[in-house]
């Protein structure tokens, strides 16, 4: 897969927020959220973090694919960076592979 980094997991609604500050983008497969949560709940508490950032979450839900992606809506991912993260994400759930934190993907690709 060409240019999207090793996946990783973020659980804290304020982490997300600053990594859309960043530019960065969330796929977020629906089994992620668990049992203690529901889409909306999340979506909320995701906007909700991000307006200290001056951040505008937007969410594309893709339902045929049980996943929302989220992005800051000042600075969108181009269609190619965002199939390609979709593709990933697909790739790992079909290999049933559990992600990993930040921290731990980042060792693993030597950054």
């Amino acid at each position: 897969m060409g240019t999207v980094a090793e996946p990783y997991y973020v659980r804290d609604a304020a982490e997300l927020a600053q990594k859309l500050a960043l530019g960065l983008w969330v796929v977020l497969p629906r089994e992620a959220l668990g049992d203690d949560c529901d889409l909306d709940t999340w979506k909320a508490a995701l906007r909700t973090a991000c307006e200290p950032h001056d951040v505008d979450a937007f969410f594309v839900d893709i339902p045929r694919k049980d996943m929302t992606v989220a992005v800051n809506s000042a600075a969108l991912p181009s269609d190619d960076e965002i199939h390609e993260s979709v593709r990933r994400v697909e790739l790992d759930r079909w290999l049933g592979r559990e992600l990993q934190p930040e921290l731990a993907a980042r060792i693993e690709r030597g950054e």
